[in-house]
């Protein structure tokens, strides 16, 4: 399920690197303590790799940009998709914020005006997505006994390889039979590919944005639509939305 939130604010200032902000108000904001702690401690296993099974959005409104302080302020509104194939995880969070009159962001007030729920079925074999927030790849190496993270580009052979074996270990962590693990994602429109740098906390992350056309698997592109694509979803990257 992917849900659209509408918020209202006050001049809402955030740093330029808010991810980890958006993480801890969605954990806030579950009420169920046992759901709460299962998904931030421990998550969905598939061996010995564990999923949280959500993400979202890069938030999405009218903005100013301080160059000094590093820092954006939302002048009186803001959007943010939130995606999960746990539908009780969506409708705990949404319950949440919208009986809730104390709800904060870096602490400063605002309000949940609205929600639009997008459930989409049938979708076949064959997509085409945007990026809500940048698809994150990266292979893990060693040189000279140090570990070192090499990020993939969407124009790697391997960036398609490593979304397939996410996908497929996304499915085989709830328990979804997957018989035909056919997938391909490719680039709509190479000019309008972005390389999106992005720290959270005080981890560098380096993701793309862009068009992409998903072809395979029906479960497996339900998969990506919902709870989404890619490494680090939890964290806010690889939030995709259906280009209808």
């Amino acid at each position: 399920m992917q849900i659209e939130m509408r918020f209202k604010c006050n001049r809402l200032e955030l740093p330029i690197h808010y991810n980890h902000m958006i993480q801890g108000f969605i954990y806030k904001n579950i009420s169920n303590r046992d759901f709460r702690e299962f998904l931030h401690e421990e998550g969905f296993k598939n061996n010995n790799r564990r999923f949280k099974l959500f993400t979202f959005s890069r938030l999405i409104g009218k903005y100013e940009y301080n160059k000094e302080k590093k820092t954006i302020t939302f002048i009186d509104n803001f959007n943010l998709v939130v995606c999960s194939i746990i539908d009780d995880f969506i409708n705990d969070f949404v319950k949440t914020c919208l009986f809730s009159e104390n709800l904060y962001l870096n602490n400063q007030k605002i309000n949940l005006i609205g929600v639009d729920t997008s459930r989409e079925s049938n979708l076949g074999e064959r997509i085409k997505v945007t990026t809500l927030s940048p698809i994150v790849t990266y292979s893990t190496v060693s040189i000279e006994g140090k570990k070192k993270t090499i990020y993939h580009s969407p124009e790697d052979k391997i960036f398609q390889k490593h979304i397939k074996e996410n996908l497929i270990k996304k499915a085989n962590a709830i328990g979804e039979k997957i018989d035909n693990d056919h997938f391909e994602i490719k680039i709509l429109d190479k000019n309008k590919l972005k390389e999106n740098s992005v720290y959270f906390k005080d981890i560098y992350i380096k993701g793309y944005s862009g068009t992409f056309e998903i072809k395979g698997n029906s479960k497996l592109i339900n998969l990506a639509l919902n709870c989404g694509i890619g490494a680090k979803n939890s964290q806010g990257f690889g939030c995709i939305k259906l280009i209808k």
